[in-house]
């Protein structure tokens, strides 16, 4: 009988002297992520790290969003993008943008000494394909950190590569969220198009806690890669059964994505 170890990988980054955070979705997880992404950038600011966000998404806030999401009366009819970007800087004095449009692969250029992380929150597969591409374009220097869910369950993932070639117990990559889930950009089978995380709360058809859970896990992994080590690169969630997966980075986790050394 042959014997596996399963031995454990650490990730390493280059050096940087920024971070760069774009927070694609607005929305049932973003809302939520939001506030997180605050106090990492204040945190990484006091250890002499400066941190830039963008907040992206085309939606303005509607009537059903008030307390699912986290919007109020006043902010109906304004762009969710813009509520959550005046929100961070007037309670935080962070330097957040607003991008009320559409994510695409072209708006993020990495940049010199810069940690460039896609936040994903969103419900659709055209977004995320859009993610995937700007990863793709970025060779490894573009990092994405995908937060989604079903009613009652979800996944986080972080990655930057198709394949990830791990050396002497060390990696400067992982494998993309698309890449680890390639339902993320697999168009929906379904002739009717599935509902929106905010129809199906209203609905009863989702729980009310499954997004803020989804960005709790991508804010706890979020963190460790920016301020402290990552042991795990994806997570997979169920809050009906209380069950949680989590992919540790690992050789055999990461076997699947490894290129084959010649």
């Amino acid at each position: 009988m042959k014997l596996t170890t399963d031995t454990p990988i650490t990730l390493r980054l280059p050096d940087f002297a920024r971070v760069h955070l774009v927070l694609v979705g607005a929305g049932g997880t973003g809302s939520h992520i939001a506030t997180g992404l605050a106090a990492l950038s204040l945190e990484l600011t006091a250890r002499g790290t400066a941190c830039t966000v963008d907040i992206v998404d085309p939606d303005k806030v509607e009537r059903k969003n008030i307390g699912r999401q986290l919007f109020c009366a006043a902010d109906l009819g304004k762009f969710k993008a813009v509520v959550l970007a005046e929100r961070l800087r007037g309670a935080y004095r962070l330097p957040a943008a607003e991008i009320p449009a559409p994510f695409s692969a072209p708006m993020v250029a990495p940049a010199a000494r810069t940690l460039t992380v896609i936040v994903g929150a969103v419900d659709n597969p055209a977004a995320r394909a859009e993610m995937a591409a700007a990863v793709e374009r970025g060779a490894g220097s573009v990092w994405w950190l995908d937060a989604g869910n079903e009613n009652h369950s979800g996944q986080v993932a972080l990655g930057n590569a198709l394949q990830v070639a791990p050396a002497l117990g060390f990696v400067d990559s992982l494998p993309a969220p698309h890449v680890v889930y390639p339902d993320l950009v697999a168009a929906p089978k379904a002739k009717k198009r599935a509902a929106s995380c905010a129809d199906a709360t209203a609905e009863g058809t989702q729980g009310l806690m499954v997004n803020r859970m989804a960005a709790a896990w991508a804010l706890a992994l979020l963190h460790d890669f920016l301020l402290d080590t990552v042991r795990y690169f994806a997570v997979d969630f169920d809050l009906r059964h209380a069950g949680v997966r989590s992919r540790a980075l690992t050789t055999n986790e990461l076997a699947p994505w490894t290129k084959a050394r010649r």
